[in-house]
């Protein structure tokens, strides 16, 4: 028997590895041909759907039709997923040999891995199955791995897949280029739902608008940069497509929120993060934002929280801000716990409400950073003189609060040098602490008014607390009702305030109250702020009793006269009171009082003389006419401010206003009006103008031409009235006022001029130079010794104070930016003309 070559199988070692790996690469093809025959239609809708993708099919369909579309492809998809896996079978073992054999005849492959099933124990048997295997182990390496056989012409007989596939080639080739969202793009698209929206949005951030920041249009802001905005910043949002975006909000809080942003979203800004929008899984823009944080308002006290000789109380403050403060209030609460127990007080406070009131901002100030004081009437406030905690907050237009540490004190209140009057706020202060205290005032109020000529000096206060003793005892009901509770405060506090005051209806009696009030600050202890107002006022008593005694005086022989009289001048007597006032500071109250009542005599003993001429009557009475008219102006403007309001509000209302020729409900006067009263006035001026005469000085000319520039304002105010143009007229009213004011001031510098031309004359004719040209005070005199003098024209302390107290009203109305804008640009011309 011919014995097997070996030559051939035996000198390849790695023939085994090179017919695993063909028979592992003909189980590959064998199973992607199963594959490929199973599952051909799902690759060819697949190709389909992805070729509509980049193509961007769906723009050109409505929603929800290019939607269906893709869910119809994925459905069918499904179908015959489901249906090639019913047939598909992968390769196994024997499929692949038995793929690999079609190669070649004999099926050598398969024969190598067969057995010898008899003749295993027979050596020629066992010879001859070796010589087979040798043989087809020859055969064996010649076989070759045939690639997967499609045979898709039965199923497909319309080329569908071939359709597809030129198709896809198409869009792999060109689409990309006209598109344009990535293959990326479209795919997130379609997963998230938003295939075939329009992606179209705005942004902006709008800072609040007391920052001063402008707004932002953040499409043009470059992401990458960090956007920085103040807190409180208010972002826009604004989705123009038919789909909603996603957006991503950091800002308001600090955990991250998502969001839909469908037609228009805000969002407020509150802290450091990011915001983003997104369409789908694709993020469409990003902003890294930095808050400037909006700082808490800075308050601090500059001074001592002090009182006013009235009983204001005076906080002065300064307050900061890094945008500015827009509110101010005071709160003050009782310290009840301090409070000393006795007398009336033994009762509980029937209220603990604290007392609030806003101040308003100082007008043309920097509200960012300024200085004020507060000033506020709490003088008939129960709580006066009572232990109190007083707190002073600022707020930003942000809503931060800035307050002070609170401060622990006594309320300022009105002090009463009148041992009589303290009593009698005394009583009122417990009244209103508790209306249990009735019986209890009544009975002290009728002890201290048992004998009226040791304490009362004024029989209408006398009178008043009679008639609160009076309505206690005829009113038995307890407790009081609150209209008679708040009635009997109300009058003890006038009856202690004429007390304490007196009725100052002359000089003299102010001039004394002055010295009784200051005498009293000497003996209980003043501070220094209320000796400064009680000098003050002394000082503005004196100024006015000397002036009233001037017009008062009687004729008297001048030389006679001269011989028995003392002269001192005004300087001198001001010297002197401010010596009483540097003793008083110093505490030497001794010498203070001494001083005093050297001032007090000589007062009492002061007499102005008058000369033996009438001097210019006509002259006198020329300008009191002229202050009558200013008087009657000035009331005539604040009439047609007051019209003015009244129609402001009629029209916030709902009403018809009130035209000039209707009824004065006011004056109860009708058919007259506003218009032709200013006529009247303006005629009134002009026959004062016919009587002044012709004085040909400087300062007689520039009267008559300021007084003729007051006529023409009133011609004119009196026109815009008819018109019914109140506005105009009060404009025309406030010239007219400020022109006479300037006349009469011109006017007294001509009768000055020539009083001291007439001094003048006389003193050449042998007259005492010495009694006809100064007054007792060493002053001036008017003309002729009339007893008037310049000094009139220059303003007093008196006046100086209510022109400051007018001039703080207006400032302080004018920073309420809740009145009528009418009436805050009248009060601006005001500040800008005063």
């Amino acid at each position: 028997m011919r014995q097997p070559d070996k030559s051939t199988t035996d000198s390849d070692p790695s023939f085994k590895r090179r017919l695993k790996w063909k028979l592992r690469l003909s189980g590959w093809a064998l199973t992607s041909e199963r594959a490929f025959n199973a599952f051909w239609p799902v690759l060819v809708l697949a190709l389909l759907t992805l070729s509509g993708l980049i193509w961007q099919v769906h723009r050109l369909l409505p929603y929800p039709l290019d939607l269906l579309l893709y869910l119809a492809l994925l459905g069918a998809m499904l179908v015959y997923i489901v249906r090639g896996r019913r047939v598909f079978r992968p390769a196994n073992r024997r499929g692949a040999i038995a793929r690999l054999d079609t190669s070649v005849q004999g099926s050598p492959v398969a024969a190598m891995h067969d057995e010898q099933a008899m003749g295993s124990a027979d050596p020629q048997s066992k010879e001859l199955w070796e010589l087979h295997q040798a043989q087809m182990k020859t055969a064996a390496a010649k076989v070759e791995v045939r690639p997967p056989k499609i045979r898709l012409a039965r199923r497909d007989p319309w080329a569908l897949r071939l359709i597809v596939a030129v198709i896809f080639a198409v869009t792999v080739l060109f689409g990309r280029n006209y598109s344009e969202n990535s293959l990326m793009e479209t795919l997130q698209d379609l997963a998230s739902g938003t295939a075939g929206v329009t992606v179209s949005y705005e942004a902006w951030a709008e800072p609040p608008a007391y920052t001063g920041h402008p707004s932002i249009y953040l499409n043009e802001f470059d992401p990458a940069k960090t956007l920085e905005l103040p807190h409180g910043t208010q972002l826009v949002f604004r989705s123009y497509g038919t789909g909603a975006l996603g957006l991503k909000n950091g800002v308001t809080t600090p955990d991250s929120q998502e969001g839909r942003l469908e037609t228009e979203l805000s969002i407020t800004v509150n802290n450091s993060g990011h915001v983003a929008l997104s369409k789908g899984f694709r993020r469409l823009v990003e902003w890294d934002i930095s808050v400037i944080p909006d700082t808490t308002p800075h308050v601090e006290l500059v001074g001592e929280i002090a009182r006013t000789l009235q009983g204001s109380i005076q906080i002065p403050f300064k307050a900061t801000d890094d945008y500015g403060i827009v509110g101010e209030q005071v709160e003050i609460t009782l310290d009840l716990s301090k409070v000393d127990r006795r007398h009336g007080l033994v009762l509980a406070p029937e209220t603990m409400e604290p007392i609030r009131f806003d101040v308003p901002l100082p007008f043309n100030a920097d509200a960012a950073d300024f200085s004020q004081t507060i000033v506020e009437d709490l003088a008939e406030h129960p709580w006066a003189g009572l232990p109190v905690k007083i707190i002073l907050n600022v707020q930003d237009a942000a809503g931060n609060v800035g307050v002070i540490d609170p401060v622990y004190r006594a309320m300022p209140g009105k002090r009463f040098f009148d041992s009589l009057a303290g009593a009698i706020v005394e009583q009122r202060r417990d009244i209103l602490w508790n209306r249990g205290n009735a019986d209890r005032v009544a009975m002290i109020l009728r002890t201290l008014s048992h004998r009226p000529e040791t304490g009362f000096d004024h029989a209408r206060a006398y009178l008043m607390v009679r008639s609160v003793i009076r309505r206690l005892d005829y009113n038995p009901a307890r407790p009081i009702s609150d209209d008679i509770q708040n009635d009997i405060g109300d009058t003890l506090w006038r009856a202690a305030l004429l007390i304490e005051d007196g009725d100052l209806s002359n000089a003299a009696e102010r001039l004394s109250r002055a010295q009784e009030r200051l005498s009293e600050a000497m003996k209980n202890g003043a501070t220094q702020d209320e000796i400064a107002e009680l000098m003050e006022e002394l000082r503005r008593a004196t100024d006015e009793y000397l002036k009233q005694l001037a017009q008062k005086a009687k004729p008297k022989n001048q030389q006679a006269d001269a011989q028995n009289r003392k002269e001192i001048s005004q300087n001198q007597l001001q010297e002197m009171m401010n010596r009483i006032q540097d003793l008083m500071e110093q505490g030497r109250m001794d010498e203070a009082q001494q001083l005093l009542d050297q001032l007090q005599q000589m007062m009492e003993n002061m007499q102005i003389t008058q000369g033996q001429g009438q001097g210019d009557q006509d002259g006198s009475e020329g300008v009191e006419g002229l202050q009558d008219t200013l008087r009657q102006q000035q009331d005539l403007a604040d009439e047609n401010f007051q019209k003015m309001q009244d129609e402001f509000r009629r029209n916030q209302e709902g009403g018809s206003p009130q035209t000039d020729s209707e009824p004065d409900a006011q004056n109860g006067q009708g058919g007259g009006g506003l218009a032709q009263r200013q006529e009247a006035l303006r005629d009134m001026l002009e026959q004062q103008l016919e009587g002044l005469g012709q004085d040909q000085s400087e300062a007689g000319q520039a009267a008559r031409e300021a007084l003729r520039e007051a006529e023409t304002r009133m011609g004119a105010a009196g026109d815009d009235l008819g018109r019914g143009d109140r506005s105009g007229a009060l404009d025309n009213q406030a010239d007219a006022v400020e022109a006479l004011r300037q006349g009469m001031q011109n006017l007294s510098e001509a009768r000055r001029q020539a009083g001291t031309a007439g001094d003048t004359q006389e003193n050449g004719n042998g007259q005492g130079a010495g009694d006809m040209g100064q007054d007792p005070l060493g002053r001036a005199r008017g003309q002729a010794g009339s007893g008037e003098s310049t000094d009139g024209m220059v303003p007093s302390a008196e006046q100086l104070r209510r022109s400051n107290e007018i001039l703080e009203e207006i400032r302080k109305r004018s920073g309420q930016r809740g009145r009528p804008q009418f009436e805050l640009d009248y009060l601006e011309r005001l500040l800008d003309r005063f």
